[in-house]
């Protein structure tokens, strides 16, 4: 079959959709100074909430990033806002203790209503809502493990949810491809794109000077600071730095780009479908998502609900977009074999990352503070740990955290991800 007959008339776009209505920002900024209170490598979610934080307490912050803000993961990825890690919290406590699960689904939910707190204290227009999300089981066993985990989620952290069968998931989504489902009715949703630019407008608002183009070569201890030198042969001194890439992490330092392990996500927007078929198909209107390893999510396009949001295929390197779109309008009729004529307007990719035992990070190595590894729930996290990170940097309560613990690697590992493309086939073989 022709490709334009499997992704549309049109060759899609290859540019996040987020970007039509907040493009990444053509405005530089200023040139970095020579010194600055608090430098942060990064102008995605973290070091912009870092950022307005810092610059609200009076300190002079100057946020470097080799490229224009907003064109990494914080306007790339899916805007879920949600609460669940790989490690769910039964295997945490059988691993480290009922305690700490404890401690760490206390911290998701505490990451989950930052953004909400965040969305509201900045007004930032982002199409935030809560409007709850469905866990879907792709088995009848999967159910059951859905059921067990949530049990004890609820029972632990306060995790309110409606397990929901086969039968009953029908009043939220028009297919039997799953096997019933969790609903958590207080998970939300946002426009990436509309989040970051709110983010980066409320840091230039607060006074931090926010200068894209700047890409850091390396970072060393200097005296009581740190120093950081930019490849255009620049120097910056601060007296405190945060190193906030996640994904894009490099060799200006070492030691945290060989704990990150960086991987590609893939998600597309579908042509208009139109608004009441979508909300017949959709009838939850939620974020859906199942619970596999390599999951694939959906839902409608929260600025043109005639559109379908969709994505999968985690993990591949250098894919071919044009490809990954007809993958993926694949994986979609095999949940709604009615999309027959389904085109995709839109495909793109995000550098998301994770880390060598599925839990984010923060913490402060060599006088530098640091924070990422998101393992997909990069925008809560990314929120909150911008917020902690500020905390500790002013030294004041609010800084702790159940992810602040040894940061290890593997033998051999120096930032290269080969191995990815081959542990997300594992996945796919272990969800068969």
């Amino acid at each position: 079959m022709p490709a334009t007959e499997i992704v549309g008339e049109a060759p899609p776009s290859l540019e996040p959709w987020w970007w039509r209505a907040a493009p990444p920002s053509a405005d530089a900024g200023p040139p970095p100074p020579g010194r600055a209170d608090v430098a942060i490598v990064g102008a995605g979610i973290t070091g912009l909430v870092a950022a307005i934080e810092l610059a609200r307490a009076g300190r002079h912050v100057v946020v470097l990033d080799r490229d224009p803000p907003g064109l990494g993961a914080s306007t790339r990825n899916a805007g879920y806002v949600g609460r669940s890690l790989k490690h769910g919290i039964g295997e945490i406590a059988a691993r480290d203790g009922l305690d700490r699960a404890v401690r760490v689904y206390r911290e998701l939910r505490e990451a989950s209503e930052a953004v909400a707190d965040t969305v509201e204290r900045l007004g930032i227009d982002c199409h935030y809502r809560r409007q709850g999300r469905l866990l879907l089981a792709t088995t009848p066993a999967m159910l059951d493990a859905l059921r067990h985990e949530y049990a004890l989620r609820e029972r632990h952290a306060g995790e309110v949810h409606t397990v929901l069968s086969r039968t009953e998931q029908r009043a939220e989504l028009a297919t039997d491809h799953y096997h019933g489902g969790v609903r958590i009715d207080d998970h939300a949703g946002l426009h990436p794109g509309l989040y970051h630019r709110g983010l980066l407008e409320a840091a230039r608002r607060a006074g931090a000077a926010v200068c894209g183009g700047c890409e850091v070569s390396a970072l060393v201890r200097d005296g009581d600071g740190i120093a950081l030198q930019l490849r255009d042969g620049r120097r910056l001194l601060a007296r405190d730095a945060i190193v906030a890439t996640n994904g894009y992490s490099g060799p200006a330092w070492r030691w945290l780009q060989r704990r990150v392990i960086p991987f590609d996500a893939y998600q597309a927007v579908s042509a208009p479908l139109g608004e009441a078929r979508l909300a017949a198909l959709l009838p939850g209107d939620r974020t859906f998502i199942d619970w596999n390893f390599d999951v694939d999510w959906f839902r409608r396009v929260p600025d043109d609900p005639s559109r379908l949001q969709f994505g999968g295929l985690t993990g591949g390197r250098n894919e071919d977009l044009r490809s990954i779109a007809r993958r993926l309008r694949a994986r979609m009729l095999r949940i709604f074999p009615d999309l027959g004529e389904l085109e995709v307007s839109h495909v793109w990719t995000g550098r998301c990352a994770g880390t060598f035992d599925f839990e984010p990070r923060i913490g402060v190595h060599d006088g530098i503070h640091y924070a990422g590894g998101y393992c997909f729930v990069g925008v809560p996290m990314g929120t909150l740990f911008g917020r902690k990170l500020a905390s500790r940097v002013l030294v004041r309560p609010g800084g702790d955290s159940a992810f602040d613990r040894p940061f290890r690697t593997a033998p051999f590992y120096r930032g290269d991800p080969w191995f990815v493309p081959l542990a997300f086939r594992w996945m796919r073989r272990h969800d068969r």
